[in-house]
């Protein structure tokens, strides 16, 4: 299939809500409130008793378009990063620490209009949080030292957003569209720019913009209102009010006249985006024109999907967005093609505007969307973060936390003869900006509901051999399906690599009932999330969707598992999109060296193989490999169907029994695999077109049975965690010679392996190469103190939870767990697992398994140092 892929920048409502939505959002949370403290600090604090985190946003009304006279500097980004080195009370990498220590997670990102700081914990270490977030905000000590080290970390990060093509398109589609507005600038700024920030320009900014009144703090998750209020007051309300910065921005001037943009980068695949100018957050027009982007480019039954890249196959991927922020805005179409196919494809997109603005749209199709609307609010409400997040954007633009409720009465209010007239009005040529991303022309081209109370899952096996698990949760109206079934890569023949991909892929693209254009549009009309995946170890199907739809989402399940057709037509363009997927995979330093060290560490095992194949490998697959991959696997012995959410499980269990009580009871004939570790180092160096260099050391792991697996976990964790790992100390925060770096330890069913790597510089890869050694050594030599392995148990503990946060999440890990025969309530044990481990376990593994003597080593280097 054509690949949906992400907008080039996330449209900034934070809720497209159906009419309907109002039946729904008051059992969404307990209560939700807004209170202003006397400095003016705007405190949103929503209560959702059932969540096991607690999300603590601040978002900082200052972003690269507020930068005044450091305009294109990229200050605002700078700033956010130098927050996290320290204050008068905390240590450089002490704040993440701290925080990681309790379970939690911390991370912060900066776009046009803000900056927010973002932290997750339990419930029981929210005083922490807040303490730190309030620290780090007000009391930044901003040390030179570390500015410098800071400045050349960013430095790494320029040189990786130009090495990555979709933020490449993004970063010049901005300085076309936009001409006068800062929005022109790049959030990270340009070099030349950035360089010319002084300390002295840093405090001034950070005086200016980080002060009570421009600041919203948002908290979301298992908290008590007013206790939370108390809490907020006691740690922020201490910080006087101060003048702040005025926000006084050029304003664009109407786009009379069409512009087109070119530039070569080296790439096998073009990228093009379609602009139209369009409407702020305010505009009235904002609501027919959201809901245009979403019947025009987006899902499977779109007529940009259907049309463009189906029918008339020019492209690879196409999707359509309205792009809202708090100034003028614009209507975008987002397209990955061949470089040959560019102009017939631009061609194809105004021949599918121009039918909307004749015959206008279908009123299925804008039931359709507004259904898509309320279940994608639904979904997004069953995390914290999500509901943190949300509420504090909105009450940034609209001065409204709560302006989802004023946007449905808008969206109520869309006709037909709405959206007819805004495709009329803003998708025309003058107003028109297109910009290319091309290949080098060197390169060839190519109602009422129960109270919440989560109940335990529940196994049970129908007679053909097949699992089921359940579990009620009547938290929110939405329920997950998930079918999980071995497979992946383990199961495939190396020269057939892709045929789980493959299969997962095209499973869901017909059967004897329904088309894939039929399914499309019922999951789409229902506001169903309906995905397959291919891993390692296994494949399967997702579907999410209102609890009130379950019905009909189960009898679609049966007609895919039961009844698929694999037509020979979407097995061709599936073809076509992986060989696609894979030139896209080539252009990505962290794939393709990763892609290099399995295949160094691992000779003969499946590991070594991508998930996605290689073009030769996908040409050689044909349709009767596809029939029997999946009459072999998709047998009842060797499937888990998993249902939770808003369910009565009795009912469900009666309807499974009945829709999958048939299925055969086959012998799956599963494969097993085995390899000896290396004898010796093994290296390999690849050279990319690309600034960046990457250094990835890796060694053979445990597999998911072995207990060893929890200690490698946290052997990971000390070594590569993000923001306070050794490595991120020793290279990042002493020399500033990476911006990207980390490790972590991956399991499957036969195997593992234990890797870390470093995104440097040509200049740099000795120097890193040694710490890299240097750090293995130590902990193999030394024991962890007990201090730093307490926070890194912590920090895992709380990623783990937090991965567990929803019924879809919960159902994924506890069905795959069960396929593998860990049990379904393996993950119970994860913790006490994480526990049990020692320093003397962490010291003895680093011996046994990162052993550099058996060591996988792959070096990538730029390619001009070839010349």
């Amino acid at each position: 299939m054509a690949r949906k892929i992400r907008p080039m920048r996330r449209i900034l409502v934070s809720s497209l809500v159906a009419a309907f939505f109002l039946l729904f959002l008051p059992h969404a949370h307990a209560s939700s409130s807004k209170q202003i403290l006397d400095n003016g600090l705007t405190v949103l604090i929503d209560e959702m008793p059932a969540s096991p985190v607690v999300c603590v946003y601040a978002l900082v009304k200052t972003g690269s378009a507020t930068e005044g006279e450091y305009l294109g500097s990229g200050i605002s980004h700078f700033l956010e990063h130098m927050l996290f080195k320290g204050t008068p009370e905390k240590g450089v990498g002490e704040i993440a620490s701290r925080i990681q220590a309790l379970g939690g997670t911390i991370n912060a990102s900066t776009g046009h209009d803000y900056t927010i700081y973002t932290i997750e914990v339990p419930p029981e270490a929210v005083d922490t949080a807040l303490g730190t977030l309030a620290d780090m905000l007000m009391n930044s000590s901003l040390d030179q030292t570390e500015m410098e080290k800071e400045r050349q970390v960013i430095m790494g990060e320029m040189r990786l957003n130009e090495d990555n093509p979709d933020r490449r398109l993004g970063d010049i589609a901005f300085e076309n569209i936009y001409i006068r507005h800062p929005y022109h600038y790049p959030v990270i700024g340009y070099k030349e720019l950035f360089l010319d920030i002084t300390r002295d320009d840093l405090v001034d900014y950070y005086r200016s913009r980080y002060v009570p009144d421009n600041i919203i703090l948002s908290v979301a998750g298992g908290v008590r209102g007013q206790d939370m209020l108390a809490k907020v007051q006691k740690v922020f309300g201490g910080f006087s009010r101060q003048r702040g910065a005025p926000r006084n921005l050029s304003s664009e001037p109407p786009q009379i006249s069409p512009r087109r943009y070119e530039q070569e980068y080296p790439t096998d695949l073009a990228r093009l985006v379609m602009a139209f100018s369009g409407v702020s957050l305010l505009d009235r027009d904002l609501y027919a024109l959201d809901i245009l982007a979403m019947i025009l480019g987006q899902g499977d039954s779109s007529p940009l999907y259907l049309n463009v890249a189906k029918r008339k196959d020019l492209v690879h991927a196409i999707s359509a967005a309205n792009f809202t922020p708090v100034d003028r805005g614009f209507f975008e179409i987002t397209v990955v093609l061949e470089q040959e196919n560019v102009e017939p494809a631009i061609a194809a997109v105004w021949e599918e505007i121009g039918t909307v603005q004749r015959k206008g749209v279908a009123k299925k199709d804008l039931e359709k969307a507004k259904r898509q609307v309320l279940s994608g609010h639904l979904f997004s409400l069953q995390k914290a973060s999500g509901v943190a997040y949300a509420h504090a954007v909105d009450e940034a633009w609209t001065g409204d936390y709560q302006f989802s409720q004023k946007y449905v009465e808008a969206v109520k209010k869309v006709t037909a003869r709405d959206i007819r007239r805004v495709a009329v009005r803003y998708l025309i040529e003058p107003a028109l900006t297109a910009v290319l991303l091309k290949p080098r022309q060197e390169k060839s081209p190519r109602e009422d509901r129960p109270e919440a109370h989560p109940g335990e899952i529940r196994k049970s096996v129908l007679d053909n051999g097949l699992t089921v698990l359940l579990r009620e949760d009547h938290t929110l109206p939405v329920a997950s399906i998930r079918v999980s079934l071995q497979g992946g890569t383990r199961q495939e023949a190396p020269e057939l690599n892709g045929l789980s991909m493959l299969t997962a892929d095209v499973w869901a693209k017909g059967t004897k009932a329904l088309s894939a254009e039929q399914i499309a549009i019922k999951t789409e009309s229902l506001g169903m999330d309906l995905d397959t995946f291919s891993g390692k170890n296994s494949f399967g199907l997702n579907v999410e969707c209102l609890s009130e739809d379950l019905g009909q989402a189960l009898d679609m399940v049966e007609s895919i598992v039961k009844d698929p057709v694999f037509p020979q037509a979407e097995i061709l363009k599936t073809k076509e999109n992986m060989k696609a997927a894979v030139r896209r995979r080539e252009d990505d330093i962290f794939q393709t060296t990763a892609l290099a060290l399995k295949q160094t560490l691992f000779q003969t095992h499946p590991l070594r193989l991508d998930e996605g194949g290689t073009a030769e490998t996908i040409d050689r697959i044909d349709r009767k490999d596809v029939l029997d991959f999946y009459r072999r696997l998709v047998v009842a012995p060797n499937m888990v169907i998993s249902v939770f959410g808003d369910i009565a499980p009795e009912r469900v269990t009666d309807v499974l029994k009945n829709k999958f009580g048939p299925l055969p009871r086959s012998d799956p004939r599963l494969k097993s695999s085995s390899e000896d570790s290396p004898g010796e180092p093994r290296a390999k160096e690849l050279f990319m077109d690309k600034e960046q260099a990457m250094v990835m050391y890796g060694f053979r792991g445990a597999d998911l049975k072995n207990q060893d697996r929890y200690g490698l976990d946290i052997l990971a964790a000390i070594l590569g965690s993000s923001f306070s790992g050794r490595l991120f100390n020793s290279v990042r925060e002493r020399s500033g010679h990476a911006y990207t770096l980390g490790g972590d330890s991956a399991t499957a069913l036969d195997a593992g392996w234990v890797y870390f790597y470093v995104l440097t510089t040509q200049e740099n890869i000795a120097q890193v190469q040694q710490v890299l050694r240097q750090e293995i050594q130590d902990l193999q030599s030394e024991l962890v103190s007990d201090a730093e392995l307490k926070n890194t148990k912590m920090y895992l503990k709380g990623l783990f939870r937090a991965g567990l946060e929803t019924n879809a999440s919960l159902s994924f890990v506890s069905g795959l767990d069960e396929l593998y025969g860990l049990g379904y309530r393996n993950y119970q044990d994860y913790e006490a697992a994480i526990d049990r481990v020692s320093a003397q376990d962490i010291r003895q593994l680093a011996r046994r398994y990162c052993d550099l003597n058996k060591a996988a080593i792959v070096t990538t280097r730029p390619k001009k140092n070839l010349k």
